[in-house]
């Protein structure tokens, strides 16, 4: 052992080195790479408060801070989230869940029952009620009470069919310890929100960005996206333009633009995907508080004047469907009354109610007037940078001239737009909103439709801004409400259609296919089927790296493989590529689980230590 004296150790030590570094796996020593994911949406931001937030691009960011007790699968299924699982008492009309006992907020501090609690309570017992309880639950709703740290029990005072719907699904448990010390009303939780979701608030830019980082102690795992910075849009021009450039990853709250899709399907490294469970409704809303909106007669006559074919093939190009005027369409399957179709376009009988009401051309400008000699000339308030509204609305206005009505397009942000709508302070606007066959139905006809939801301009209405009031409509839509029986349920909700037709406080349009778009270069593991953007989506993906593979040995194994298959399919006139999976069974060679044999394991760690002991032996020597 004289050759292992002193001056000699530190090629031992070498030694040990160059062996680790031959023998480890190199993969095991690169350094990981931050897994930052870009999304991209319309720049509009109002809150990040779920009581009061009502932008669809606040919505997502919101949607991902915060975890409501049920999560709504694309198929239907509701699955226990926040909740571990929850029970149903039909006979005492009491529905309980189990919170997770592993649930934190992101400041670290338990999420108990006690928080599910006081966030109900503030929308169904305190101050801020009557504007919080939008849905109406405080009539259904006797109490809400936490048994025990963890579970929540919820009484209702009679049935509710859509009771695990808005329980479950809509409103989002907030931390008590936070929101008793604000005016839930006008706190607009931009700074700091504290939520329970999968990714944490880093910072907002306003105008700019939204930076979210991944919860490490999320209750069901850690993603493996490390960070979701959302970038905000002036023009839905510009969101595409960086996604064909690969600034951003993927899209949410607004939809491809259907001239753009053959130009992405060009781009081998971007999908284009049709949500077929979802699609984007879009209307006109009447003033009903103003003369001469408040005519059932006027509006109908407008709706005689649009063709909506005419815009679905020239804005959207063929990508939707004309909209049935009964505010709810086929995408709702046995919810829809086929018998409520909509009004094609007919200038000629749009003319003779304009006539039969006395509003006439008297002067011969070719703008007709009421009989008391104010002319038919409004506005079209719409969204700018939305070239979809912009064109829909400009079309619009050169139907009405040909009847003698005067229309000039106003278009303005969103911001201005919800605000100017909200209170009233408009003749016409174009609007429109996401719908989803597996939302509960009451969520699109109560609000929108209910006088509760039309207080008097001047004061902010979110869903029936039109001010729509009808005793039979209210009385309907209560019905439909405590009616367990689907069927009988299903007869009602008929009904509403038929009367929203007949009354037309909005004049819906078109249906636009839900296309969106996202990058495959990045990342893997996107759900295409819940939207690519969705919850469930972003917590299954991961980067998409090169594999670095040191092979050991080989080991022949038969396993099942998932492989996408394209479909190449017609859409709206242009060849879109769909996809489906199947399994297969294929061989493949892999390497054995952990990289190393055991035997090169066993080998090195015995080297190791053989070496460390004859070092330890010369050193004594000395």
């Amino acid at each position: 052992m004289l050759w292992f004296r002193g001056r000699h150790i530190p090629i031992a030590i070498f030694i040990v080195i160059l062996v680790l570094s031959l023998t480890l796996p190199y993969s095991d020593i690169l350094v990981a790479q931050e897994a930052v994911l870009k999304i991209g949406m319309p720049d509009e931001i109002d809150s990040f408060n779920p009581f009061t937030s009502l932008f669809a691009a606040a919505g997502y960011v919101w949607g991902t801070l915060y975890d409501t007790l049920i999560y709504i699968s694309a198929n239907g299924t509701y699955i226990p989230w926040l909740a571990e699982s929850y029970s149903i008492d039909e006979r005492n009309l009491i529905i309980t869940f189990k919170l997770r006992p592993n649930a934190y907020w992101h400041d670290g501090t338990p999420i108990t029952a006690e928080d599910v609690e006081f966030t109900f309570n503030l929308v169904l017992a305190s101050n801020y009620s009557d504007k919080l309880d939008k849905w109406g639950l405080r009539k259904y709703i006797e109490y809400v009470k936490a048994v025990d740290a963890k579970t929540v029990e919820f009484k209702l005072k009679e049935p509710y069919a859509p009771a695990l719907f808005y329980i479950g699904a809509i409103i989002y448990p907030l931390p008590k310890h936070i929101w008793s010390k604000v005016d839930p009303l006008t706190f607009k939780n931009l700074e700091n929100p504290v939520g329970s979701g999968p990714f944490k608030f880093a910072k907002y830019t306003s105008g700019v960005s939204i930076e979210l980082v991944v919860n490490d102690k999320y209750y069901r795992g850690r993603p493996k996206i490390d960070k979701i910075v959302v970038v905000l849009y002036k023009s839905t021009d510009a969101l595409m333009l960086d996604l064909m450039a690969g600034n951003i990853d993927a899209m949410t709250a607004v939809t491809v633009a259907p001239e753009l899709v053959p130009t992405l399907l060009r781009d081998p490294n971007i999908r284009v995907v049709e949500l077929t469970h979802s699609a984007s409704l879009r209307w006109i809303g009447f003033n009903l508080d103003k003369y001469p909106f408040s005519i059932r007669e006027f509006r109908e006559a407008i709706a005689y004047t649009v063709d909506k074919q005419a815009i679905v093939n020239t804005v959207l190009l063929g990508y939707g469907y004309p909209a049935a005027d009964g505010w709810i369409q086929p995408l709702f399957g046995g919810w829809y009354n086929p018998s409520v179709t909509y009004r094609k376009q007919n200038l000629t009988k749009a003319k003779e109610i304009l006539d039969k009401l006395g509003f006439v051309d008297r002067d011969g400008d070719g703008i007709r007037e009421t009989p008391n000699g104010t002319k038919l000339s409004f506005s079209i308030l719409t969204i700018s940078g939305r070239a979809e509204f912009e064109r829909s609305a400009e079309l619009i206005a050169g139907w009405l001239s040909k009847v003698g009505i005067e229309a000039k397009i106003e278009a303005q942000s969103l911001g201005t737009v919800d605000e100017r709508e909200g209170r009233g302070n408009f003749d016409i606007g174009f609007m429109g909103m996401g719908m989803s066959r597996t939302t509960e139905i009451d969520y699109y006809i109560y609000e929108r439709f209910h006088s509760l939801q039309a207080p008097p301009i001047g004061e902010y209405a979110g869903r029936n801004w039109f001010r729509y009031r009808n005793p039979e409509m209210d009385q309907l839509l209560e019905q439909q409400r405590r009616t367990l029986d689907p069927e009988k349920r299903r007869e009602i909700v008929w009904k509403i259609q038929e009367i929203v037709a007949r009354d037309l406080p909005a004049l819906t349009l078109y249906m636009k296919t839900s296309l969106v778009a996202y990058r495959t270069d990045k990342y893997v593991g996107w759900i295409e089927s819940e939207g690519p953007t969705s919850k469930l989506s972003v917590l299954s993906l991961s980067l998409k790296g090169p594999q670095v593979v040191t092979v050991v040995t080989q080991i022949i194994q038969t396993v099942p493989i998932t492989q996408i298959r394209e479909v190449t399919q017609v859409v709206g006139g242009t060849t879109m590529i769909m996809t489906q999976t199947q399994i297969v069974t294929g061989t493949v060679t892999t390497a054995p689980p952990g990289g190393i044999p055991t035997e090169t394991v066993v080998a090195i760690v015995v080297l190791i230590v053989v070496l460390v002991a004859v070092a330890f032996l010369a050193m004594r020597r000395r």
